[in-house]
């Protein structure tokens, strides 16, 4: 006897997502928000089922959406941060530049000009190529050997 299926009742299929989860994830980002991190209740929220909202946080699609809101969290702190030292007064309590403090904002500031300025011209280049992409031309020159040698 051939085991009955279960349909999607919201038409997600490999290739279709269940609209359920967007639904769901809003939910669960909002209530995060609000300091109330709880997946299973928005998921219940959301329309799924007893079973699935107890086993959402070990959905693939669930999964993948946290790992990158943690990643923005993480950027955002980041640049939070580079701000604060970009201000940051490098004069010591005497009135004396720091070079402690001097070097770490220069560096920040180092780093923000390559990554933001790249298009202004700031950013270094590794070559991988010759010019404009072309192969690189390598000349071998031998030292110590004259032809006669073997």
């Amino acid at each position: 006897m051939a085991e009955e299926r279960k349909e999607n009742p919201n038409g997600a299929n490999g290739t279709q997502s269940d609209p359920r989860e967007e639904v769901m994830w809003d939910i669960y980002v909002r209530n995060l928000a609000q300091g109330k991190e709880n997946a299973y209740e928005a998921a219940k929220e959301a329309g799924y089922e007893e079973s699935t909202s107890k086993q959402i946080t070990v959905r693939s699609w669930f999964l993948e959406r946290k790992a990158k809101l943690k990643r923005k969290e993480m950027f955002s702190k980041a640049e939070r941060n580079l701000d604060k030292v970009l201000d940051l007064d490098t004069l010591d309590k005497e009135g004396n530049t720091s070079p402690q403090l001097l070097k770490i904002k220069t560096d920040v500031s180092t780093t923000i000009v390559k990554t933001l300025g790249k298009d202004e011209g700031y950013s270094d280049r590794t070559e991988h190529t010759g010019k404009n992409g072309e192969d690189f031309i390598v000349n071998v020159v031998q030292y110590g050997r004259d032809n006669n040698s073997i």
